[in-house]
């Protein structure tokens, strides 16, 4: 395989979003066939580089500039992460708009051109590549939701761009102290604990993985949900990566447990805090706002473990959360069958993809011990909370009018039906999509069971021989019992939540709070200005002391 072959998952969506373009301003259009194709070709590519070698091909362009290399390469995380982001985009510009009229060219070039970003960010063979094309594809994402609607709601700037600077800064720092920001060529001396603190900030800020209400959770309540769905895939799984990555960077560890721990309570309490506000919301929309935060917490708990089992429940939660960015963009707001299954599939009923991957995770935090063990209790008592949630979403209202001309029932409702099929076939899931991504970064022999069961360190999950009898069983009552034995009454929360939440009432406090009269000129800037340009000598005289003091220290 050449090594250009690398740029095909990047260079292909470029291609279709200018040939879009060029088409438009020449008064043809050639509607959502060139997206598709570009977001399909990406899809292909991967595919076609890495399977039929499964291994590592790289590609240099030259430098960057101060010593940083334009360096990009294909392995198993790229390749497992390039499958979540693409996958579910190119479903959406494939289905989403079904006139001209619904979807402008703009729309489209400017999707493309975002996940050709976010490709290009997991591309990267170095830190400052990725945090360059992550922060592009951030911005592109902030254009892509102005262009639909500048009214709805959508994250600011800043916030998708804090946490690549941050990114950048720790390239800058691995390049000077190590003299490589390249992840397979760190010093694993380099990467210290204030270092590895920043760089796991930065993955936080990337994908907003908190426990309160997040970007990820408010784009669902825009009007529309075009380019809601296309923005969370491509930017949303870019900070697991960089979770993964540090495995790699660390030789297969984090510099200190105490970042294993603090990261997966972090997770679990995100996971916990979205349940939370899913068995709470008012309407079906708000709770499936909160079905892929959920995901994301239990994700990051599972990654952070520190073993390769949690590594690869992680990624397959996340696979699966990929999957469900395009069933829940796709699903119409109305009651109906296709609700049901997506709600089922969301929280995780047996014995569906969501399921098996959970019992993984929380299986990999019992083998882990101490605290960790801990850490699985709190994911299962979240999941238990998510299912209440999730029967009581049932007989909720729709939500928020989502135009019915954006929505394919029968296709989100497949989609939800796949993860729900693919249950017994999660050992061979496990093997072929997230063993080498933890063999890669871990440098450790993959989990055994191969495409039957799954190998833990103190049990065996017999995936086909357990699921299936539970599918066959699940299929035997639907057929049975139907649709009449699900309850589709409201019904009343387990508990409720404050009204606006604990960070909006935190931000109203802060903006009612006063600075008194006499203290008011230190934080005026137009009169500080005013004080400093008729300053005496002596002011400038103080100000240059303390500045030295300051400088010195």
């Amino acid at each position: 395989m050449p090594s250009a072959a690398v740029l095909a998952p990047v260079a292909l969506p470029l291609v279709a979003a200018g040939v879009i373009a060029v088409f438009r301003l020449a008064g043809m259009s050639l509607g959502r066939v060139a997206a598709a194709i570009g977001a399909w070709g990406a899809v292909a590519a991967l595919l076609a580089v890495w399977i039929p070698v499964r291994s590592s091909l790289e590609l240099t362009l030259g430098a960057l500039g101060y010593g940083s290399a334009f360096d990009l390469r294909i392995d198993a995380v790229t390749f497992a992460f390039g499958l979540m982001i693409a996958t579910p985009t190119a479903v959406l510009l494939t289905l989403q708009p079904r006139t001209w009229q619904e979807m402008t060219w703009q729309e489209m070039s400017i999707s493309l051109v975002g996940l050709a970003s976010a490709i290009a960010a997991i591309e990267g063979g170095s830190v400052v590549l990725t945090a360059l094309a992550g922060a592009t594809a951030g911005t592109v994402a902030i254009v892509l939701l102005e262009t639909e609607d500048p009214r709805a709601p959508r994250p600011s700037w800043a916030t998708l761009l804090v946490g690549w600077l941050a990114l950048s800064w720790v390239g800058v720092m691995l390049q000077v102290g190590g003299g490589t920001a390249v992840y397979s060529a760190v010093p694993v001396a380099t990467v210290t604990a204030p270092l590895f603190g920043v760089l796991a900030v930065a993955a936080l800020l990337a994908s907003n993985l908190f426990p309160w209400r997040t970007w990820p959770a408010d784009l669902w309540s825009r009007p529309s949900l075009r380019a809601a769905g296309i923005t969370v895939a491509i930017l949303y799984p870019l900070g697991f990566y960089l979770l993964v990555r540090a495995y790699e960077l660390g030789d297969g560890r984090y510099p200190h447990p105490l970042f294993h721990a603090g990261l997966a309570i972090l997770g679990v309490t995100s996971a916990f805090a979205a349940a939370a506000r899913a068995q709470a919301a008012a309407t079906r929309r708000k709770f499936l706002g909160e079905v892929i935060p959920f995901f994301g917490g239990f994700a990051l708990a599972s990654i952070a473990i520190g073993t390769a089992l949690g590594l690869v429940a992680g990624l397959v939660l996340l696979a699966t959360a990929a999957a469900m960015v395009a069933c829940l963009a796709l699903l119409p707001d109305r009651a109906g069958l296709a609700a049901m299954v997506s709600i089922a599939a969301a929280v995780g009923l047996p014995p569906g993809l969501a399921f098996g991957a959970r019992v993984i995770g929380i299986e990999a935090t019992f083998e882990a011990g101490d605290l960790l063990g801990l850490i699985g209790v709190a994911a299962a008592a979240a999941w238990a909370l998510l299912m209440v949630g999730g029967a009581r979403a049932i007989g909720l209202p729709g939500g928020r009018g989502h135009p019915a001309t954006e929505t394919f029932a029968g296709v989100s409702m497949a989609i939800a039906m796949l993860t729900l099929l693919a249950g017994p076939a999660i050992a061979a899931v496990q093997t072929g999509f997230a063993n080498p991504v933890a063999t890669e970064v871990m440098s450790t022999s993959a989990l055994g069971g191969g495409l039957i069961t799954v190998d833990t360190v103190s049990s065996v999950l017999p995936a086909v021989t357990l699921f299936a009898p539970l599918l066959i069983l699940g299929v035997l009552v639907y057929a049975v019992a139907g649709t009449s034995a699900i309850r589709t009454q409201s019904r009343a929360a387990l508990f409720k939540l404050p009204e606006g939440g604990i960070r909006q009432r935190a931000r109203e406090t802060v903006r009612a709070l006063t600075v008194p009269e006499q203290y008011r000129s230190i934080l005026n800037i137009r009169e500080l200005e005013i004080a400093a340009v008729g300053g005496q000598p002596l002011l400038w005289l103080a100000a240059l002391a303390a500045l030295a003091f300051a400088v010195t220290r």
